[in-house]
């Protein structure tokens, strides 16, 4: 496409039919070249498809759109003047998305959109204002869409293509029929509309006016929305990239109504990881989920989970399976696709509630280790590994799958071989260091001279040999070198192949132990807690920075353990493991948006830190329901804090970092009662007219969600 960025060379290369015209002309007379002037504005010949090499051209897409669009705006119940700022922004966005996607230069794009709007008086009329890098969103995100769906730039696109369309742009119509750009515009003006509320805060702001000025825009962000820290700058920037230059009624109600792009739940802790993923597991809550069909497996590879809880058993047809998943399809999948968006480690979780035959943890352990290979991470208790080892975090084992389950008894073991000096009392040298062992990470080398190991001298081999005996996994031990520094040797372990309480080749694949003991507990030791046991537990956050905690807890039944996520989330359990319900799938969509979605967020140590009480005022339904006014709510919090509904106010007060709200609105229209649940923290609630995202009731497990916004106000 390079020869596009040339202006001569456009006007050559991208226009045949001009020329065709003037051969007419010649042909035929003036008459004749007119008539042959006039038939590509009303034709789609010759399209793409239809080119020796099936390529688009710049003035295929332009051709495919401009006049469809010139006729619905001119058609809107708007002012001239209003008319013009529409258009304005629309060429914008569509002058753009030209230059990006053909990769041209601005001033050819604006050569080629005055050429092409000579006939079209409303949007002729805006190609002299529109400016380079200026784009109105919703209008950008609409020709972008249209692009990817008629790559042939027909005017007219097939049903399942312009459904395509409107499904990219969040607009919850059904076409049935093959439908032009202008029909796509006539739904998608409909959908904006359908928001009365939005288009009544834009005439409070406007002031009477059919626009709204960079002035009163300014106003509206930092005293309505309290972005007090947003500068002038970024209000200017916002004016021309977000509204493509002019903000009137339909781009502001479209921008402002919209999850897409006011979404109440804090954009900047949603939408990338900001959180340091350098420190040690224990630090972090990791998503957690049950795969036990195909179904669960679908979910878990598109949503923010990272530990994927197994209840493995044999099929009717001897198939490793977990419910009635195959284990090689969640292998598969985890390879395919478990790393795609989201490169940070993977945990499979063989259930502890599962009893499970060793035969059958033999098998699993041989499909993992092959199916997954290098993908695998070594257990740190191999290593020897203390909790401060920089490879104990997410961040270091980017696109790692790691296993959690239980583990039989393991041999202390550092890693080197020595040899006798030539007299007891002089230590020992030594004569081979094996590589991945915790002698080597602790800085052990070979011919080193080892005088002294737990501040006791070594006599000889046979007395080293007494001394590491008594040591246990995960002990750190002090070993002295003649001249040298003293070493730290955290002690490794190796599987007991005698020891059948686990498939030796379960254990040896490890990387998460667990287990019921409460003593002596390791930084990769995870701790099973009953869900009945949480409130006594006794667990807290400081004592769970240096192991873990796993637990599980069953949602079907809402009112028997309803403060079960709750217990858990306060004392900062990292693995709660629950099942597919309404209620703990709303739970863990809430719990983790933060950071990026990316299934690991940091547990905050902020003591008892509370925030103030927040107030969200329901200003209506979603548009898939026509905007209705709210008509009943229920609200809870699970973790610390309270919820009450007043009228079409919820109120949440004394929550903190670990609290999650979860509320139930509904909304009433065409006699029909329509539910939807939202699921968010109230720390990371915005202010101002927000967008609340959220689902119909009893659409957690689909795939994927559709997501709606109910259009409020927060204080």
């Amino acid at each position: 496409m390079g020869c596009l960025n040339s202006k001569s060379t456009t006007e050559k290369t991208s226009n045949p039919k001009r020329e065709d015209a003037t051969h007419q002309a010649k042909k035929g007379g003036a008459a004749a070249g007119k008539a042959a002037e006039r038939k590509p504005a009303a034709s789609n010949e010759p399209t793409a498809a239809e080119r020796k090499d099936g390529k688009a051209t710049p003035e295929d897409f332009l051709l495919s759109f401009l006049e469809g669009a010139e006729h619905f705006l001119g058609s809107l119940p708007d002012t001239d003047a209003t008319k013009h700022v529409i258009a304005m922004t629309f060429m914008n966005a569509c002058a753009e998305v030209t230059r990006t996607r053909f990769r041209m230069k601005f001033d050819a794009v604006e050569e080629l959109c005055g050429r092409l709007t000579e006939r079209l008086p409303l949007l002729r009329g805006s190609v002299a204002k529109i400016e380079e890098r200026n784009t109105d969103e919703g209008f950008s995100r609409l020709l972008s869409a249209w692009a990817a769906n008629n790559t042939a730039c027909v005017k007219r696109i097939p049903a399942e293509a312009g459904q395509a369309v409107l499904d990219a742009l969040y607009t919850r119509y059904t076409v049935s029929k093959p439908v032009t750009f202008e029909d796509i515009l006539r739904l998608q003006f409909r959908w904006i509309s359908a928001n009365r509320a939005a288009l009544e805060v834009f005439t409070k702001f406007a002031e009477g006016s059919d626009v709204l000025t960079p002035e009163q825009l300014a106003k509206f962000i930092r005293e309505t929305q309290r972005a007090d820290d947003v500068t002038d700058r970024q209000v200017t920037e916002k004016y021309k990239y977000r509204f493509g230059g002019g903000v009137h009624r339909y781009n502001f109600a479209s921008y402002c109504g919209s999850v897409l792009t006011n979404n109440m739940v804090d954009p900047a802790r949603t939408s990338d990881v900001w959180q340091d993923m350098t420190q040690s597991f224990t630090h972090y809550s990791i998503g957690c989920a049950r795969v036990e069909s195909e179904e669960d497996l679908k979910r878990v590879l598109s949503e923010s989970v990272r530990a994927y809880v197994l209840a493995l058993r044999r099929s009717a047809n001897g198939t490793v399976c977990s419910g009635s998943c195959p284990l090689q399809h969640i292998i598969d999948g985890v390879k395919k696709s478990g790393f795609a968006l989201n490169t940070y480690p993977i945990v499979l979780t063989l259930s502890p509630h599962v009893a499970v035959p060793l035969a059958l943890q033999e098998e699993a352990a041989r499909l993992l280790t092959e199916g997954l290979g290098p993908l695998l991470a070594k257990g740190l208790m191999f290593e020897g590994a203390a909790i401060t080892d920089p490879k104990f975090s997410p961040g270091a084992l980017r696109k790692r799958v790691l296993v959690a389950s239980a583990q039989g008894a393991l041999k202390p073991f550092v890693g080197f071989m020595v040899a006798d000096m030539h007299k007891d009392g002089l230590g020992v040298r030594v004569t081979d260091v094996v590589e991945g062992t915790p002698a080597a990470k602790s800085g052990v080398l070979k011919d080193d001279w080892l005088t002294h190991i737990k501040g006791e001298a070594i006599r000889n081999k046979q007395h080293l040999r007494d001394v590491l005996a008594t040591l246990h996994v995960g002990e750190e031990v002090l070993v002295k070198r003649e001249n040298l520094d003293e070493l730290t040797v955290v002690v490794g372990g190796a599987v007991d192949p005698q020891d059948r309480t686990v498939a030796p080749a379960l254990s040896s694949i490890v990387f998460f132990r667990l287990t019921r003991a409460a003593a002596d507990r390791k930084p990769w030791d995870t701790t099973v807690v009953d869900a009945a046991a949480l409130p006594r537990a006794k667990l807290n956050r400081a004592e769970l920075a240096s192991h873990f905690a796993y637990t599980a807890i069953d949602g079907e039944a809402d009112g028997a353990a309803p403060g079960d996520l709750g217990y858990a989330s306060i004392a900062g359990i990292q693995f709660i493991d629950t099942d597919s319900s309404e209620r703990c799938l709303s739970w863990s969509r809430g719990r983790f948006c933060d950071n990026g979605r990316c299934g690991y967020v940091l547990k905050t140590n902020l003591g008892d830190k509370q925030f103030p009480e927040l107030n969200v005022d329901v200003l209506c339904g979603p548009r898939a329901v026509g905007c209705a006014a709210l008509t009943s709510a229920t609200t809870k919090i699970y973790g610390n804090g309270t919820a009450r509904v007043s009228g079409t106010r919820l109120i949440f007060s004394g929550f903190d970092e670990a609290s999650l709200a979860i509320a139930e609105l509904t909304f009433e229209a065409s006699g029909e009662e329509h539910v939807f649940v939202a699921a968010f923290k109230p720390t990371l609630a915005r202010s101002g007219y927000r967008a609340l995202p959220c689902l119909v009731k009893g659409e957690e497990r689909a795939t994927p969600k559709r997501v709606h916004g109910v259009y409020l106000f927060v204080r």
